[in-house]
């Protein structure tokens, strides 16, 4: 009887200890798992954030392009019109000129 029950008893305690080492590794490699997901999120969060600043940057960088070439195309029509006036204005003292040399002729 003495041989049944120490059986038991060893074949019990191995069960046990499989048990052990089983759950032991369950809950390593659970945390490995969670340490990598944990790992992933933070790598992803970095490269998310590179990426918006680098979006943004560019935004800024193109929308300022965008200004200062909206700001040369009004200056350059302006300069254009005050030219075309500058130009016109001395034809029509001619033509004034030459009106009023007439009348007193």
């Amino acid at each position: 009887m003495f041989t049944l029950t120490s059986n038991k008893l060893v074949r019990r305690t191995v069960q046990l200890s499989i048990a052990a080492v089983v759950l032991a590794t369950a809950s390593v490699s659970a945390q490995a798992d969670e340490m990598s997901v944990s790992h992933t999120l933070n790598a992803l969060e970095q490269n998310m954030t590179q990426a918006s600043q680098e979006m943004i940057s560019t935004a800024k960088h193109e929308f300022m392009l965008s200004l200062q070439t909206q700001i040369a195309q009004q200056v350059f029509e302006i300069n254009s019109s005050f030219a075309e006036v500058t130009f016109a204005e001395p034809e029509l003292n001619k033509t004034a000129i030459a009106a009023k040399t007439a009348e007193n002729k």
